[in-house]
């Protein structure tokens, strides 16, 4: 404890032991200003050069000539700060911005920078408190797990160096600081399987015995990692490399769904002017007919290459129906102006969500996916939609997770919190995670018809073209009226649902939304 000076141009240490001080304390004494290894004493007492270990010397006698108090570096000890794992089978990031800079002093829990992966974009906090020493990245440098992001001195003591190291680095959505996939206390016996609770899910979703699983973990503990192994070891045989990766991936209905790549703009001049495409991953080759620019695949775009190249190993087939809308017309506008929805639009969608959740009821196939190994069917109870959602960053496919216990209301008030959420980059993991059926709206662009791509794991997807007003015949089948019609086209995994099927879905889903009084008949 520095206590001041005394004397002119002397500096007295009082209540140090030379033990607690320890070897690195003297020498940033030494180094700090220039000292010799001499002590001035008013007794003229000498320290021993090496004390015996058990032995502490009190310097509150001794002054330590020529340092001033504000030259001695009481320096902690700097910690690395890694990139955690953010989720299933996310191998690197790219770092979007910092919140801090070289130097400050940040807090536990304090934001230290916002990532993006190939499924949601992510903010970090930190688990230490302390001083930033280094930032080790730059904003648009592709980072990978268990790399060191930023270096943290903290104020413990250099001769704590033993202690723990702390908690692991967390990577929280803007809401939240937790994951929901943090391991639980262990909690087994010696007859059962030490893993956690997110491992058993991840188990009961593949029909998957953990006993048969080998574990790596400490103590015999079954890790995610062993669980994904062994399920990587099954479908290696029976499906391509990049098929069984993007399955491996997303185990849980979760590929990244992705159907278009927009070029990501940051600031008023783009990736390029910010500095954010690495010299290494962007180019511009000159050409008789102008330049060709290299864009790195990232966030959705990347998403896109992998669920994309998943699509390809799938037997596709494909329906169309037609659907007349003028019954579902005249009660929305019946009921928009009773809803009440918090400031969210009414529009028809929250109609067509909920008529495909009762129509998969009827239909459970079309609400499942095919096992990596291929050997079995997994049907889910939960309705989880995705919805397409087009963004500057590209299209991504959140979804309303359990749509058969919600009602429209709630299923609208969900759709425009997650519409919000992408349109700002700020969905999170669980937003995209756990899909089981998909709709995609192309009639917003003004398409009628189309092939639609299944989202792997899932088996089948609809999309929704333009409503049009078009000359149909009534029902007297003499006279011609015009009508409302909404165009639909089906795709489906052909290994799991057949042409009956789906027609059968589809004709379902048609009489919901033709019939919206059965939507009322069948809520729950």
């Amino acid at each position: 404890t520095v206590l001041g000076k005394r004397k002119p141009g002397v500096m007295h240490c009082t209540g140090i032991s030379i033990a607690r001080l320890g070897a690195r304390r003297l020498l940033y004494l030494r180094q700090a200003a220039a000292w010799t290894p001499s002590f001035q004493s008013p007794e003229s007492a000498q320290i021993p050069s090496q004390p015996p270990r058990t032995q502490a010397y009190d310097l509150g006698k001794y002054a330590c000539a020529g340092i001033h108090s504000s030259a001695i570096p009481l320096a902690g000890v700097v910690k690395p700060f890694p990139l955690a794992q953010t989720g299933e089978g996310i191998k690197e990031c790219e770092l979007v911005q910092w919140f801090v800079s070289e130097g400050d002093t940040i807090e536990a829990f304090d934001r230290l920078c916002e990532i993006q992966s190939d499924k949601a974009t992510l903010e970090i906090t930190s688990s230490l408190s302390g001083k930033v020493v280094k930032l080790h990245f730059e904003a648009g440098a592709m980072v990978q797990v268990g790399e060191n992001l930023v270096s943290i001195e903290t104020d413990e003591e250099a001769g704590d160096g033993d202690s723990d190291a702390g908690p692991a680095p967390s990577a929280a959505s803007p809401a939240a600081h937790s994951s929901p996939e943090d391991p639980a206390p262990p909690s087994a016996t010696p007859s059962r399987v030490l893993t956690s609770p997110a491992v058993r899910h991840l188990a009961r979703q593949h029909s998957l015995d953990l006993a048969q699983v080998r574990a790596s973990g400490p103590g015999g503990r079954l890790t995610k990692a062993d669980v994904q192994a062994h399920l990587d070891s099954l479908s290696a045989a029976a499906t391509s490399t990049v098929a069984a990766d993007v399955a491996a991936a997303v185990p849980t209905t979760e590929a990244a769904a992705v159907r278009q790549a927009v070029p990501e703009q940051r600031g008023t001049g783009g990736d390029a002017a910010a500095g954010r495409i690495p010299a290494a991953g962007a180019g511009t080759t000159a050409g008789a007919g102008g330049g060709t620019t290299t864009v790195p695949l990232r966030g959705f775009r990347k998403a896109m290459v992998k669920s994309m190249a998943a699509a390809g190993a799938v037997p596709h087939f494909h329906f169309c129906e037609e659907v007349q809308m003028d019954a579902l017309v005249a009660l929305r506008a019946l009921l928009r102006t009773e809803a009440v929805l918090g400031g969210a639009k009414l529009t028809y969608m929250p109609f067509f969500i909920k008529a495909a959740a009762l129509a998969l009821e009827q239909f459970p196939l079309v609400n499942s996916s095919l096992s990596p190994d291929q050997a079995s069917i997994l049907q889910h109870g939960a309705k989880n939609i995705g919805i397409a959602v087009a963004t500057a960053h590209g299209l991504a496919v959140p979804n309303i997770k359990n749509v058969e216990s919600k009602s429209i209301v709630e299923i609208a008030a969900e759709l425009a919190r997650l519409q919000a959420a992408a349109a700002a980059n700020q969905l999170r993991p669980e937003d995209i995670r756990g899909g089981t059926f998909t709709l995609s709206n192309i009639g917003t662009v003004g398409g009628t018809y189309t092939t639609p791509l299944v989202n792997p794991p899932e088996v089948a997807i609809m999309a929704l073209g333009k409503m049009q007003s078009v000359p149909r015949f009534a029902p007297d089948g003499r006279s011609v009226v015009p009508q409302s019609i909404l165009n639909i086209s089906l795709g489906a995994d052909h290994r799991v649902v057949d042409g009956a099927m789906l027609a059968g879905f589809a004709q379902a889903w048609r009489r919901y939304v033709e019939i919206p009084g059965k939507l009322l008949l069948e809520m729950r």
